[in-house]
């Protein structure tokens, strides 16, 4: 079978990002602006703060939307053994791991991901201090160590899920 690339859907992500910038500088410009006027020394912290969270979130929109254009890079890549993830970092989730793909019960934005018992351990194992934490954490939340956001792409929750457990049970059958 074909390799499926999916990306991120860029729909309103463009004026959310320009919102966020427009507010960061805003409160920045607050921030500093008040710092300069009053010449008491003092920073005013409520608004540095409140722009940075923005900042921060304009950036989450902008560099997955980057990354994906001019690097061409998708955010999932789904082969016939192995799922590639590209977010900060790139990792690939093999099928010979997986026990069975499900969405969560906090949201159907996320498809959890439930590891045979050996790979679990094995991840548990490899997995640093805060790592590990992240992980003991991710499974007493979602039921699982890892998952899979789906909100913003451009294939919909319901068709990566079945897409995913099409390809596991065409990896096991002829992998058998």
């Amino acid at each position: 079978m074909e390799n499926v690339k999916i990306y991120h859907s860029l729909g309103r992500d463009p004026v959310i990002a320009v919102i966020c910038f427009v507010i960061a500088g805003i409160c920045e410009l607050i921030a500093f602006g008040l710092w300069f006027l009053t010449w008491d020394g003092s920073i005013r912290w409520t608004p540095l703060i409140i722009g940075l969270f923005c900042l921060g979130l304009g950036l989450s929109y902008v560099i997955p939307w980057w990354k994906e254009k001019n690097k061409k890079i998708p955010f999932l890549e789904v082969t016939d053994d192995k799922v590639i993830m590209n977010s900060l970092k790139s990792w690939e989730i093999p099928f010979s791991e997986v026990e069975e793909f499900f969405f969560t019960d906090i949201t159907k934005q996320l498809i959890g991901i439930r590891y045979k018992e050996n790979a679990e351990a094995q991840k548990l194992e490899n997995a640093h201090s805060a790592g590990n934490a992240v992980r003991q954490m991710n499974k007493w939340l979602i039921g699982a160590q890892e998952g899979i956001p789906t909100y913003r792409l451009s294939m919909k929750p319901q068709e990566l899920f079945d897409l995913l457990n099409q390809r596991l049970e065409t990896y096991r059958s002829t992998h058998a």
